[in-house]
């Protein structure tokens, strides 16, 4: 299964600094596709990157401690069900795909 995280976009203070993130993750596992989305709001941190060097990398990395694991998990039960429901309906004998 591969995931695919985005950043679809951002909220960025009066002080150059990005305080809250819409991001997607999508599952692809053969021809099953899913995504979720979320929205995560930033703490202040040490460090500062002005916004106009910011990578989508650098701000999924500030994301990540919080939402990777849950979001991952979220699309991979998504991609499990559609598998399931294939193999509940299959395809009828007499017609050809």
């Amino acid at each position: 299964m591969e995931f695919k995280w985005s950043v679809n976009k951002v909220t960025v203070a009066e002080d150059n600094l990005v305080t809250q993130v819409d991001l997607t993750v999508t599952a692809t596992d053969g021809d099953n596709t899913t995504s979720a989305a979320y929205t995560r709001t930033l703490a202040r941190g040490d460090s500062f990157i002005p916004y106009d060097q910011l990578t989508e990398d650098q701000v999924l990395d500030w994301c990540f401690p919080t939402v990777k694991d849950e979001g991952e998990a979220q699309v991979a039960g998504q991609i499990a069900r559609q598998l399931a429901q294939k193999a509940a309906e299959p395809a009828l004998p007499w017609v050809t795909p």
